[in-house]
């Protein structure tokens, strides 16, 4: 990375980008959605929660059944899928190769939970390429779309968002780039290539050909 256009700071989303995490999760949704009397497949509940935040999961789940969520519902969630990912979760294929060759600052900014960020990447082995630059929604209150996490993401690594690039794979994570005016590249897999290009991102298939489109 020699030339003045490359990116000097790579800003990468968790789930579904770096981790295999989006389909073992969403299917545990669906799963528990039933118990309050909504009625889901995995797909259907990834293609509704992909990339949003716990809250986002709980208001929907109101918003679906018409009434209250019991107390303990999100917690046995978030105990089931903690469970689960310890047998099934893996890294996005190919992304490992990516990130030992990349030689440049990187971080992570995910609307995730923080303990599921940092388990999710202690047990696919990819904690260690962050060096603790791991940023959460919950870190300023404001989830994607807004752009805020990743505006704070380039701040707390010192650089100015036209200097970063973002790597996604949701709808909400494109848009807050492109909110942040951050150049950002989609992983065609939670969406379609056509469904990433309208919401602003540049589509890629998989991490050996972000690696051409990134010049690495």
């Amino acid at each position: 990375m020699t030339n003045d256009t490359s990116p000097k700071c790579i800003i990468f989303d968790c789930d579904g980008t770096l981790v295999d995490s989006e389909e073992v999760t969403n299917q545990i949704i669906a799963e528990m959605a039933g118990e309050l009397g909504v009625k889901m497949t995995g797909e259907e509940a990834t293609a509704t929660f992909g990339g949003k935040t716990l809250d986002a999961v709980l208001y929907k789940m109101r918003e679906l059944s018409g009434k209250e969520i019991p107390d303990d519902w999100l917690p046995r969630l978030i105990k089931r899928v903690s469970e689960t990912w310890k047998t099934e979760l893996n890294p996005i294929n190919g992304v490992r190769e990516l990130l030992e060759r990349l030689e440049i600052p990187i971080c992570v900014a995910s609307n995730g939970e923080p303990i599921h960020i940092n388990q999710s990447l202690r047990m696919t082995g990819l904690h260690d390429f962050f060096d603790g630059n791991i940023f959460s929604a919950s870190d300023i209150g404001v989830p994607k779309p807004a752009p805020d996490l990743f505006l704070y993401a380039a701040e707390k690594m010192g650089f100015e968002p036209e200097q970063c690039v973002v790597v996604e794979d949701s709808i909400p994570g494109v848009m807050a780039a492109n909110r942040a005016k951050i150049k950002v590249y989609g992983l065609v897999k939670l969406c379609s290539a056509e469904e990433l290009k309208n919401a602003g991102a540049i589509p890629f298939t998989n991490m050996q050909e972000l690696s051409g489109l990134l010049g690495i």
